[in-house]
């Protein structure tokens, strides 16, 4: 046996064992008896209790060795509960559980706000009529999806686009779209939220069927953003001699927001995956803000509208030249009697001698977004991206005229209401007939030297302008002259209107803005009037429940029409012309 080693007798066996480097160094002796002896008792009681120390020791390293699996239910709880504690008891999770706290106390008092802001009536048959609205729209939603089972007419670009950018191929761009990314950008920032609060995979959430509920979600921020410049505008209503049109109730402005979001055009496109309602709702959610004075919110939102539709970038001038209007109105400089040349002189006085910087320091916020969209016309070398054949911007000014017979068939009880004040607003042109011959002039100018007929609107069957074109307006050479009276009482009862709440000041922003937007288009499409129509009726509260009923009835009774219409009357091209010989269906 070597030095470093001891012997111990337990239970008559002898154990031979290394010294442990805490242990002092001990003589060990041998008895007659075969019993070991050290050198004092208390050398034999330390002893013995390091030994039983150390298998303590052992038996506790082994009991926390042991694998999740091998330990028992409580065990695993004891252990788990043990750590969580340990975890979040650390500082840095105390810290980011209060910061988190406070990031949701904060996005409380935003949805408090917002809701007061919105001051919605109390009213529980107005809640009523809007949920059935929506569940309506939601039933619409599931026939269309169970019937076109395949993207339709330009969701196939869409649809495409959009799955592309859900999966993260920003790189990829197809060239038939000419509108930019925003609406694929906004679908798979949705998808991946819905993607992670679930299992499913992102494809699944942008199928068809789910990208066709994009637009119905959108289209219930569009009715809350409709109620709050309904809610803002209606304070400014003034009395007009002959009419007295007054402030109306929330109520009233509620009803308001459900009779325009069954607009036809906009209710049939929520049903489709379509840029028309996000376009619609960000250029609306701009100008709301900026009623608010908001204008910092108004021009980014401005800027995602842009990002659904080019055009857009008018609607951010208009509301920029709007901020200026209410600006004035409320310093006192014109009211709404003033008469145009001095509302004209008196604006041009203060903006540009007076008060330039202060004006342009308001502004900043709406012309970084112009600045911006002007700098990528020129990197671009135009406003279209992708395919720029079928999109050569024109003069087609006889567009404005198409704009205002549209006018006149959607707000058919609006016209027929305004026949009993009409003689007033017609015996003050009758008085100044150069106004007329001017109207009239450049009309018959307009349609004579400036009207197209884009190869899509004469071979396209699927849209109803191509029936609207043949039957109405190019039925003989002489149609749209014979229509010119009904445009001019139209524009007349349009100004009234407007005229009812804004200076005309506003008036001839609103008509300039919608020349130069429909006027480059050489195809005629009723899309194109959408935001143009959408923006007059906000902008003309209606108080009379008598008008608002006819004029809900005429909206369900045509929406009931196109979607039955586009939904059980398919037809077939001839697939020797075509080349597509799935089904056809009629939409707007």
């Amino acid at each position: 046996m070597s030095s470093t080693e001891e012997s111990v007798t337990l239970d008559g066996v002898v154990v031979t064992e290394k010294p442990k480097r805490r242990l002092k160094k001990r003589v060990i002796t041998r008895s007659s008896s075969g019993e070991s002896s050290t050198d004092s008792p208390r050398v034999r009681r330390k002893d013995k209790s390091l030994r039983h120390a150390r298998d303590d020791s052992v038996r506790k390293k082994s009991r926390s060795s042991m694998s999740d699996e091998s330990a028992s239910p409580s065990k695993k709880k004891q252990l788990h509960t043990r750590s969580s504690s340990f975890v979040f008891d650390h500082p840095l999770v105390h810290h980011a559980r209060e910061s988190s706290y406070a990031v949701y106390q904060q996005s409380m008092d935003i949805a408090r706000n917002t809701i007061s802001e919105l001051d919605l009536p109390a009213s529980s048959w107005c809640g009523f009529f809007a949920c059935s609205m929506l569940i309506v729209t939601l039933g619409e939603v599931v026939k269309v999806n169970n019937t076109q089972k395949t993207p339709y007419m330009d969701e196939i670009f869409h649809v495409r686009q959009a799955q592309h950018y859900c999966v993260g191929n920003w790189s990829v761009w197809d060239r038939k779209i000419t509108t930019l990314p925003g609406l694929y950008v906004l679908t798979a920032l949705i998808a991946r939220i819905a993607g992670f609060l679930s299992s499913r995979p992102i494809l699944h959430w942008c199928s068809i069927e789910k990208l066709r509920f994009v637009n119905l979600l959108m289209s219930v921020f569009v009715f809350l953003v409709m109620y709050t410049i309904f809610r803002k505008l209606s304070r400014r209503l003034k009395d007009e001699p002959g009419l007295g049109i007054k402030p109306i109730h929330r109520t009233c402005c509620m009803m308001n927001s459900l009779v325009v979001c069954c607009f036809p055009l906009l209710y049939f496109y929520n049903l489709l995956y379509y840029t028309d309602v996000g376009s619609t709702l960000f250029v609306l959610s701009c100008y709301s803000c900026s009623i608010r004075n908001h204008h910092i919110k108004g021009a980014m939102l401005g800027a995602i509208s842009v990002l659904f539709r080019q055009t857009n970038i008018i609607w951010v001038g208009f509301t920029a030249g709007t901020v200026v209007i209410r600006d004035l109105e409320m310093m006192g400089y014109f009211s709404v009697r003033t008469d145009f040349l001095s509302q004209f002189r008196i604006a041009l006085d203060v903006i540009v001698f007076r008060n330039f910087k202060r004006y342009i320091k308001l502004l900043i916020p709406y012309l970084t977004v112009i600045i911006g969209f002007l700098v990528f016309v020129v990197i671009n070398q135009g406003i279209v991206v992708g395919d720029r054949s079928a999109h050569r911007p024109v003069l087609h000014f006889a567009q404005f005229f198409y704009f205002l017979l549209f006018v006149t068939a959607f707000s058919l009880p609006h016209m027929v209401q305004r026949l009993r004040y009409s003689h007033l607003t017609v015996l003050n042109y009758i008085f100044k007939p150069v106004h007329v011959m001017l109207f009239f002039i450049s009309a018959v100018l307009s349609i004579y030297f400036f009207r197209y007929e884009h190869p899509y609107l004469l071979a396209d069957n699927r849209h109803y302008t191509f029936y609207v074109w043949r039957k109405i307006l190019n039925r003989t050479p002489y149609t749209m002259y014979l229509l010119l009276p009904v445009c001019f009482y139209t524009f007349l009862n349009m100004t009234a209107l407007l005229a009812t709440v804004h200076s005309k000041f506003f008036c001839l922003l609103y008509f300039v803005c919608c020349l130069v937007q429909i006027v480059p288009q050489q195809l005629l499409e009723f899309r194109y009037f959408l935001i143009p129509y959408l923006l007059y009726r906000l902008n003309v509260p209606q108080h009379s429940w008598i008008v608002l009923f006819l004029e809900l009835c005429q909206y369900t009774l045509i929406n009931l029409v196109t979607v039955k219409v586009f939904l059980n009357k398919p037809f077939m091209w001839d697939t020797a012309d075509a080349m597509n010989p799935n089904p056809q269906r009629f939409m707007w």
